[in-house]
């Protein structure tokens, strides 16, 4: 009888040890706990960068910065008096907004997944008293990568490989008009022709108020045939090897994507992304 006790203790023991040896795995890439509720929305956010154009950031090599989700509050400063002041904002009607972006900045902070480094910004310039945020991904080797690639352009910065993604983003979104506007189709990972056709555009645009005829190539998401992954080109340009490549790149990402998203679903089809991710990384660990 003491023996079949024990049995069955040592049993019960081993099976609540490998489930929890399952639970820090599936929870190995948080930095701390969170509840069900941060849960929920961490799930969002990444489900939306999954589902989209940062996918090509997150599980792939493709883009060394992504936009996972865009904001905009009320908080922006519209009185020219003001800005000598120290007190500009009214906490007690803003406060909320303010309380809203600690809360994303907290979820954010809860993650780290090797080689990605998300950061939400604001925009420099504001729309009367709307401040704009946006929440990116970087993928860093592929940062160090194109900082190295393109020093020429990013050492005028004294942006270099090792750079805090952070540093990098502030350092563009606060740069000379042409400079930002080259720097962020670098960073959003377009060919180099379509990055030169951006600036050129911008300038004839405000030079000559001119827009230049041009074409979209279009790379899909899981959410989105068009508009996720879309660069414009100049209207007699043919599309080369260098755009078929990523295409074709993208294109593999994305049907592996769609063949592993459907283990990953909760009873209402949304996307439990914390642990797709969790078990791509894993694996990823496991297997270099």
């Amino acid at each position: 009888m003491k023996t079949k006790i024990m049995l069955l203790l040592v049993g019960a023991f081993l099976i609540l040890s490998c489930r929890t040896q399952k639970n820090l795995a599936r929870n190995y890439f948080l930095t701390h706990n969170i509840n069900s509720s941060q849960q929920e929305q961490l799930d969002a956010l990444l489900s939306r960068g999954l589902d989209y154009e940062a996918l090509y950031t997150l599980l792939g090599k493709i883009k060394p910065m992504s936009t996972i989700r865009s904001y905009s509050f009320p908080i922006a400063n519209t009185d020219s008096i003001k800005k000598t002041k120290a007190d500009v904002l009214d906490l007690d009607k803003n406060q909320i907004h303010l309380d809203e972006i600690t809360n994303l900045q907290h979820l954010i902070g809860t993650v780290d997944y090797p080689d990605l480094e998300f950061v939400l910004y604001p925009f420099q310039k504001n729309r009367k008293n709307r401040r704009n945020l946006q929440l990116v991904v970087f993928k860093e080797s592929l940062l160090d990568s194109l900082l190295e690639t393109k020093a020429s352009f990013f050492g005028q910065f004294g942006l270099v490989p090792g750079t805090n993604a952070s540093i990098v983003l502030s350092t563009v979104e606060n740069s000379d008009r042409y400079e930002r506007l080259r720097a962020y189709g670098y960073l959003f990972g377009y060919p180099d022709y379509a990055v030169d056709f951006f600036v050129e555009a911008m300038v004839e645009m405000k030079e000559n108020d001119v827009l230049l005829p041009r074409n979209y190539f279009q790379i899909p998401s899981f959410s989105a045939k068009e508009g996720a992954f879309v660069y414009a080109y100049p209207k007699k340009h043919i599309p080369t090897k260098v755009d078929s490549s990523l295409y074709e790149r993208s294109i593999t990402l994305l049907n592996h994507y769609r063949d592993i998203r459907q283990n990953y679903l909760n009873p209402d089809s949304t996307l439990k992304a914390s642990e797709l991710l969790n078990d791509y990384y894993q694996s990823k660990l496991i297997f270099q």
